[in-house]
């Protein structure tokens, strides 16, 4: 295939005297950069980012800007030809979050810049976003606590815990967003958050164990722990940011993923170096019996479980409510696809990056008339897939002298983690030609709807 000319990548000469005025530009750049800096504060690639900024630019008749965008730092340059210098303005993305309801009504505010005729006018839309992000989340922060700790006891469910793992799982997940949260406040990093996390589900449900109190193993109730803490972690963004582009800005985010791993395997180990200590090599037996993870099943009440869960995820993301039932449905389609590839024989890594683009595919394909960000459905669907168990099969092995054998099986479970991310990257390369063609074939497309579709160009999805 040829590659690109030069002259393909070149800006637009802008000569003349007709330059934007200082105002214009300022007031544009800043917005651009603040939708920016949203995006990428709550999980957006940073392509999504950067073409996005780019658009908002062009639509307010800026065609000549470039956009750097380098993990947490944003800088953003409109050229004005010969007969004025460049402006060049910057920002930082000083916080990660999940907040899917700023998120969608972000996504809200770009369609109404840069997919109408005429664009909302600046003063508008500015004011619009800082609305956005000052007003208060759809429902109380409690109610997001409880949605997290209902998350990890469906995941326990679907590891193969029963109804009392489920209920542990629940209990112990409460106590590490309250401790979580606590820390946060004070300025904890990241690190020492998921060490701390870790910590209390692993001493949690071993001691438990140890007492007669739990009879099943307690290995479910960690790792459902662990499938929690990970699910912060932007690992979708990850991956894209590595295919679309970005590798500096994928740089930053390995190592956010590789710290935060690192904290889990601290607390895991170190809680089960003290629980044999303290209570005897009895207890520290529980911790080092890993069952295997049950195969994926269709059964109705893994599909209910895997539903419940991608809900309750996007209930304590702060997801709009009228997207829960997608995120419900989004989580038994991905729980689903990745049964079936397990029953025909494919690999759990095959089957994970398989059943992730099934539903990058879907995501994409659903119509935006829901009012729903693709990327609110698919981290929704993927998160209950998270390697838990694996992981925690990693960390009980260099807990117990197994160096080599535990980096493997760690590298393992980042492996799938990773194919979850790159599935849903394919997804998307798929769905959003894909979804253009269906609009060209529907009845009733008139000229308007398709001049549309070709100034929208690439979705902003992911």
């Amino acid at each position: 295939m040829d590659a690109p000319t030069v002259r393909d990548n070149l800006l637009p000469a802008v000569t003349g005297p007709q330059v934007a005025e200082d105002a214009l530009v300022l007031r544009v750049l800043d917005l651009a950069l603040r939708i920016g800096e949203v995006q990428l504060a709550t999980g957006a690639g940073a392509a999504v980012a950067h073409d996005t900024m780019i658009e908002i630019a062009r639509a307010y008749g800026l065609p000549t800007c470039d956009v750097d965008i380098a993990f947490s730092t944003i800088t953003m340059c409109c050229h004005r030809g010969n007969e004025a210098g460049p402006v060049t303005t910057m920002r930082n993305v000083r916080y990660r979050t999940q907040d899917y309801t700023r998120l969608t009504e972000v996504d809200d505010i770009i369609t109404a810049i840069v997919d109408r005729e005429e664009p909302t006018p600046v003063e508008e839309a500015t004011t619009r976003l800082g609305n956005a992000v000052r007003a208060n989340h759809p429902y109380p922060r409690f109610v997001a606590g409880i949605a997290r700790s209902l998350f990890a006891g469906a995941v326990a469910f679907l590891l193969g815990g029963g109804w009392v793992v489920a209920a542990l799982a629940t209990v112990a997940t409460g106590v590490i967003w309250a401790v979580a949260r606590w820390l946060g406040r004070r300025g904890v990093p990241m690190f020492f958050q998921q060490m701390v996390g870790a910590a209390i589900v692993t001493l949690s449900a071993t001691s438990l164990a140890w007492t007669g109190t739990l009879d099943d193993s307690p290995v479910f109730v960690i790792a459902a722990g662990i499938v929690v803490l990970l699910s912060g972690l932007s690992l979708v963004g990850l991956v894209q940011d590595a295919i679309s582009g970005f590798p500096l800005t994928a740089a930053g985010r390995v190592v956010e993923v590789v710290i935060a791993s690192a904290g889990l395997l601290v607390g895991v180990v170190v809680s089960i170096k003290l629980v044999g200590t303290i209570l005897g090599t009895d207890a520290g037996a529980y911790a080092a019996v890993v069952p295997p993870g049950p195969l994926p099943s269709l059964h109705p009440l893994s599909l209910f479980a895997a539903a419940a869960a991608g809900m309750l995820f996007a209930l304590s993301a702060y997801a709009p409510w009228r997207s829960l039932p997608l995120a419900a449905l989004a989580g038994a389609t991905a729980w689903a696809a990745y049964a079936i590839l397990g029953l025909v024989g494919a690999g759990e890594v095959v089957a994970a990056a398989l059943a992730a683009a099934a539903l990058g595919l879907v995501a994409m394909l659903l119509p935006r008339a829901l009012g729903t960000p693709p990327l609110v459905l698919v981290i929704a669907g993927i998160t209950p897939l998270l390697p838990g168990l694996t992981m925690y099969r990693g960390f009980s092995q260099l807990a117990y002298g197994s160096v080599a054998q535990g980096a493997v099986t760690i590298l393992l479970a980042l492996t799938f983690g990773l194919a979850l991310a790159a599935g849903v990257s394919v997804g998307e390369q798929i769905g959003w030609p894909l979804q253009r063609l269906v609009r060209r074939l529907l009845p009733g497309v008139t000229a308007e709807d398709r001049a549309r579709d070709a100034r929208r160009g690439r979705p902003r999805v992911f």
